[in-house]
């Protein structure tokens, strides 16, 4: 609710289908009052068959954990279905999974649950409002918390994303998944989340020994700007002198085409990187949100002004127009170079330092060795 400006913010919200909620904590009591328009407008929705969104914690921070759920959702759910009298009025339980919030071309898990049917708890609700609401935000608590993965204590927060970028991968191949299906990716994860969940409460010690040993290897592998994967012996193979040598081919093969692709697209790149960190300074839950709102300003106004700039050094405007195409696409092109030119100097560092690699490959085998443990 407290992103409705009066004025044109306000209008453009509604027009994109968002309907207002007023929480205590934007408008006090008064603001809550303001929330039966909403309700009646979700009713009047749900009339006409539209599906209504509900982001039930009433929030957005980016953690790997579900908050508690707004008392404001069943009392919503409760009035709909006496507002509709329709038997068919369902809540489908929906967990949004993300690999990582704040990057872009990560990967974000919508995980289904099964509905629940308004109708056989209306009359709970008939006899005990109250009790009926507080009942149904039980039920559906567990329901979504079973479709995301739960860590149970904050603090342990880091130790899940470091097990799983010890672990995911290689328990995912070994138990012969697919690793970019996004199911068995999560069904992993959220095996090895419990894993840790159940350690910090019954073998705490092996845990925090494995939080400062994790932090120290880390801490290392940023130090030398590696990856874990760099280390991993299922990728041994790949580091060595011919593998590498081929991917410099490859890379002196595309620079054209990188460097293309950078002295078109840089300046809005870091433009919207720039503006970006000093807009959202605390709320980091906000950066995607931003970035993407700038870079689609940013990167408009690039290619229009290299539109403009090359209509006067190309003979006609179809020319400049094929100019930009391919400058959209060498941008397409430099997503993937990229982290490939990144990757092979990553192999080059750890091919180079044989001393480095021999000591990080015996700190990630205590770390497995810990994790085995848990």
């Amino acid at each position: 609710g407290d992103a409705f400006k009066p004025g044109i913010i306000s209008w453009l919200l509604e027009q994109i289908g968002i309907v207002h909620i007023f929480r205590i904590q934007d408008g006090g009591v008064e603001g809550l009052k303001k929330n039966d328009a909403a309700y009646a407008r979700v009713n009047a929705l749900l009339k006409q068959n539209a599906k209504i969104i509900v982001f039930a914690e009433g929030l957005c921070v980016q953690e790997r954990r579900l908050r508690p759920l707004k008392k404001g959702v069943s009392r919503m759910v409760f009035g709909a279905f006496e507002a509709i009298k329709d038997d068919r009025l369902m809540v489908l339980p929906v967990g949004v999974n993300y690999s990582q919030p704040n990057k872009f071309r990560s990967n974000i898990f919508y995980n289904i649950g099964e509905p629940i049917y308004v109708k056989d708890y209306i009359g709970d609700y008939r006899q005990n409002p109250a009790k009926a609401n507080t009942a149904f935000l039980q039920l559906l608590e567990p329901k979504l918390k079973a479709l995301i993965t739960h860590i149970n204590d904050k603090s342990y927060d880091a130790v899940v994303h470091q097990v799983e970028e010890l672990c995911k991968r290689d328990l995912i191949e070994s138990n012969k998944l697919d690793f970019k299906n996004l199911s068995h990716d999560f069904d992993m994860l959220n095996q090895l989340t419990e894993k840790v969940n159940s350690a910090v409460i019954n073998n705490r010690e092996v845990v925090d020994t494995f939080r400062t040993a994790a932090h120290n290897y880390f801490r290392e592998l940023k130090k030398h700007r590696l990856k874990d994967w760099l280390i991993n012996p299922r990728n041994s193979a790949k580091i060595n002198p011919s593998y590498i040598s081929f991917r410099i081919f490859l890379l002196v093969l595309g620079s054209p085409l990188y460097l293309l692709g950078l002295m078109g697209n840089y300046l809005p790149f870091i433009l919207t990187e720039y503006f970006t960190k000093r807009i959202v300074k605390k709320k980091l839950e906000f950066y995607s949100s931003f970035a993407i709102g700038l870079s689609m300003f940013f990167f408009l106004v690039n290619y229009l002004l290299w539109f403009v700039f090359l209509t006067h050094i190309l003979p006609n405007a179809l020319q400049s127009l094929v100019a930009c195409i391919i400058l959209a696409l060498s941008a397409w092109f430099c997503l993937f170079y990229h982290p490939y030119m990144l990757k092979t100097l990553g192999m080059l560092r750890i091919l180079k330092n044989k001393k480095l690699a021999t000591k990080l490959t015996k700190e990630r085998k205590d770390l497995i060795s810990l994790i085995e443990r848990f």
